[in-house]
């Protein structure tokens, strides 16, 4: 097994673990039961639901608390997890997530709705902070169990003021996998919250992952550091859009060691580089320049440091560096770098392969142009607190970051994969989770499989046949003459996920030698088939 396929093996299991549960205690699943439609309003269902379990966890901890796909949960209380590990999932199969809307309590407060003080899990659910009066709460999902493990997989945490969610303590192990964190922030004012991660503690964070996540729209930062020392990050397969950046991008701050690979920063940082205090406070690296991504550099806390960066593309949409470029020259806008001076000093030599720029259109996203407006009115109105239009509403709900495959940043990841998010493309994201390098084409996502390279082609006695399967199913690849007849079927069976090879030495299903001449291999399925050509000499 490659060292790639090993380490990405270990990561994903280790984000998956389950939480350090008794190997004695048969795991329950207590199911827990929404609003659909036509339901009168009840609210708390997953807090009461969770306290009335509780003489259940005196003899048996280990247990899931399991959300119905397609119901809606109202919650205002604050879920303590004090001395258990705190596991909540959608259901198994299909249908939209479940929902939980953070709502005001009768007092018209807003309480946190997660403080979790052991192991946390959280999987395939939505959290919505926005509250019916047009407010959203504040910083709702916190981890507050020291030296413990968070894992957030599959959700989507939309719409919270301060930060998506918030370490509030030491020696967290952070995860975020196949999340979609946006509008976070106050959009419609002036001011410095908005941040996918928000790190409050301010001694020592373990590790901070975030692998194939879609983050947009943010007021402030993808995540905060600015006390801590982290021990690790790796910032992975992600694809980061609209990012106003009150104090930056992604703010390392002192990180012992950073990976930061295969991502995608569009408008990771609009309000460009300003020179005005009002917005340096929080700038803590020797060079106050604003940049995409920062490390502080001199710190008593931490003298040196590893950075591993590479293949990532970051721009700006042309509209925004119109504006950056705009005169007088000398003014407090101006394009930001996207790195800074510690950055380049930690990478070193690999600074080449570090970032490349090339602007892309999603298939369905947010337009840039409202960002832009919003970028805009504020250079133009410096004294302004309010922006006239609540614009992070006009926001469409679904999204889908992939792009062009023609694009250069198609092919641009390690073994040949596209940057960012890899979900926005299933087949692609099932066969790199396998470990296996991706096809040199388009891979056919409608029937879930295609034919790589052959190698020799042309060849005289022996060729070997690569070839993908996207999709779990039966395969079958046979040779054809150049009129069209079947001579040779050389494999028909059932696979999974996954790269393979099959060898054809040039004979038909009768054994004997083929003459001289072009054929075609063809790769077939239950939804389709393609084919190649191939040539004997």
């Amino acid at each position: 097994m490659k060292m790639k396929t090993i380490f990405r093996t270990i990561l994903i299991l280790t984000a998956l673990i389950s939480m350090h549960l008794p190997i004695s205690a048969q795991q329950r699943v207590v199911k827990i039961d929404g609003l659909v439609k036509g339901d009168s309003l009840i609210y708390d269902q997953i807090y009461n639901a969770i306290a009335a379990d509780a003489p259940n966890r005196v003899t048996n901890k280990n247990v899931v608390y399991e959300l119905r796909r397609g119901q809606v949960y109202l919650a205002m209380s604050t879920i303590n997890s004090t001395d258990y590990d705190l596991y909540l999932r959608a259901e198994a199969g299909p249908g939209p997530l479940p929902i939980i809307f953070h709502v005001l309590n009768s007092a018209g407060a807003s309480a946190t709705l997660l403080t979790a003080r052991m192991n946390l899990k959280l999987e395939n659910i939505e959290f919505d902070g926005r509250h019916s009066n047009g407010t959203i709460g504040n910083r709702v999902l916190q981890m507050y169990g020291k030296n413990y493990r968070a894992v957030v997989k599959g959700c989507r945490l939309i719409n919270d003021r301060g930060g998506a969610f918030a370490i509030m303590v030491d020696g967290v192990k952070m995860y975020f996998i196949d999340c979609i964190i946006g509008n976070q922030g106050h959009h419609i004012s002036v001011g410095g919250n908005g941040r996918a991660l928000d790190i409050r503690t301010t001694n020592t964070v373990d590790s901070v992952i975030f692998q194939n996540c879609t983050i947009y729209n943010l007021s402030d930062r993808v995540f905060r550091n600015m006390s801590p020392v982290i021990n690790y990050v790796k910032f992975d397969h992600n694809t980061i859009y609209n990012v106003q950046g009150y104090h930056g991008c992604i703010q390392l701050g002192k990180t012992k060691k950073a990976v930061i690979t295969n991502n995608i920063f569009a408008n990771p940082l609009c309000y460009g580089d300003r020179l005005t205090a009002r917005w340096r406070g929080e700038q803590l690296q020797p060079d106050k320049g604003f940049c995409v991504i920062t490390h502080d550099s001199l710190s008593v806390k931490l003298t040196t440091a590893t950075v591993e960066m590479r293949n990532n593309n970051i721009y700006h949409e042309q509209k925004f560096v119109d504006f950056f470029n705009e005169t007088p020259a000398n003014d407090s806008i101006a394009d930001p770098r996207p790195i800074n001076n510690a950055m380049i000093k930690f990478i070193g030599a690999g600074l080449p392969q570090a970032y490349m720029k090339e602007e892309l259109t999603f298939k369905s996203t947010s337009s840039g142009q409202m960002m832009y407006n919003f970028i805009t009115y504020w250079a133009t109105h410096p004294k302004a607190s309010v922006y006239p239009n609540n614009f992070s509403e006009i926001y469409p709900y679904e999204w889908d970051v992939s792009y062009s495959t023609s694009s250069v940043s198609y092919k641009a990841a390690d073994q040949g994969y596209p940057l960012g998010d890899l979900n926005a493309w299933p087949p692609l994201k099932a066969l790199w989770l396998t470990g296996a390098s991706a096809p040199k084409g388009v891979i056919n996502e409608s029937i879930g499989m295609e034919l790589g390279k052959y190698y020799p082609n042309p060849f005289i006695n022996q060729t070997t046949i690569n070839y993908y399967v996207t999709k779990e199913q039966n395969v079958e690849i046979c040779i054809f003459s150049s009129y069209g007849a079947k001579i040779r079927t050389l494999i028909s069976s059932e696979y999974p996920v996954g790269e393979f090879s099959v060898n054809w030495d040039g004979r038909d299903n009768s054994g004997a030698v083929v003459p001289r001449g072009f054929y075609f291999v063809q790769i077939s399925g239950p939804a389709g088939r393609s084919v190649k050509k191939i040539i004997k000499n």
